[in-house]
């Protein structure tokens, strides 16, 4: 004989044993309308009792939402970025939104793939670290055409006409370079990222700046371009040493990158500050446990992955039309890896 399925329960089961009405039970489901505590508390404690699970997929086809934002960021193995995906997790919670999260480990390929996929997942919503320019705005198209909220952060496409929320790559990079010409050092070599980023090109720009209001003419030598990666560090590090006028301070413009410094630095026997001074855009926790403590400029990932789901939010919640550029301040962290250049 067969064994008679027990059936599950509804939400109508709820408000029964609750003692509310099925709407109530709503609002508290899907926090659409404020109800008292002590109410909340005897629906959640009949959601308990019966075991009831309501039906999101149903749900989202009635309202044509999914409560889930799509993310995609360059570069996973980048800490700097999980503190981005921490601040965009921690605000979706309060309103019981999930992620799901890519990586497109700075490949346009990938991040096409993802954006697709994500797409067709029906995300309501779209927050990305962009990997290049031009390929990733024609990407972004299968969204905009839908008028599917996006939300640039940590770098943007000019010409793009979307929310973006960054920090200030000139102010935080102008401070470093500021800081090791007031020391002395008029040869400060710089390993800038991909110059066809925001990040890579604005880190740049403060760097030249700094250079111009100190009345220090740029070298072409001094600028290496790298990848935001270990490697680009390692090899940029190892160019602007063997120079035959190498400089006497390093800008490196990620926390990849100056690990990658770091590595060939050590491998030659240059003693830092001594032989060679070094800052790092990214202050990461670690920096102050460095031999010897790392300077960096820090910036607030945290509030950036924040502040991108509250742009999203204003579009999604408030139908927000105006494009809105937020850019968050980043402060310099001086501790002990710089000193006035060597005397010869």
């Amino acid at each position: 004989m067969r064994r008679q399925e027990k059936k599950s329960p509804t939400m109508k089961d709820v408000a029964k044993l609750a003692g509310v009405s099925i709407s109530t039970v709503s609002h508290v489901i899907n926090k659409t309308r404020y109800v008292e505590k002590e109410t909340r508390e005897r629906v959640y404690e009949a959601i308990k009792t019966l075991g009831y699970r309501p039906n999101i997929l149903a749900s989202s086809l009635r309202k044509k939402i999914t409560n889930t934002i799509g993310l995609i960021i360059s570069n996973i193995t980048n800490l700097f970025y999980p503190e981005v995906v921490r601040g965009v997790e921690d605000y979706l919670t309060k309103f019981n939104y999930n992620l799901i999260l890519c990586n497109s480990d700075e490949d346009v390929e990938k991040e096409k793939n993802y954006i697709e996929v994500l797409f067709s997942r029906r995300v309501d919503g779209l927050i990305i670290t962009p990997s290049k320019s031009s390929e990733t705005r024609e990407n972004l198209d299968l969204f905009r055409e839908k008028n599917i909220p996006i939300v640039l952060v940590d770098r943007k496409i000019e010409g793009l006409d979307e929310d973006v929320v960054l920090v200030d790559n000139v102010k935080g990079t102008y401070d470093a370079i500021n800081y090791l010409i007031s020391l002395g050092h008029k040869r400060i070599g710089i390993i800038t990222g991909p110059l066809d980023t925001t990040t890579g090109y604005e880190r740049l720009e403060g760097y030249l700046k700094a250079l111009e209001d100190n009345n220090i003419k740029k070298d072409n030598n001094l600028i290496y371009e790298g990848d935001f990666k270990e490697k680009g560090g390692y090899e940029g590090t190892s160019y602007l040493l063997n120079l035959k006028n190498p400089p006497t301070a390093i800008f490196s413009s990620n926390n990849l990158m100056v690990l990658g410094s770091l590595k060939r630095i050590t491998e030659i026997g240059v003693k830092i500050p001594s032989d060679l001074s070094l800052i790092s855009f990214d202050d990461m926790e670690w920096f102050p446990y460095f031999s010897p403590p790392l300077t960096a400029v820090y910036q607030p990932a945290y509030e950036l992955g924040e502040t991108a789901v509250k742009l999203l939010f204003e579009r999604l919640k408030r139908g927000r039309k105006k494009k809105k550029e937020v850019i968050l301040p980043t402060k310099l962290v001086i501790r002990e890896s710089c000193a006035p250049p060597k005397k010869i």
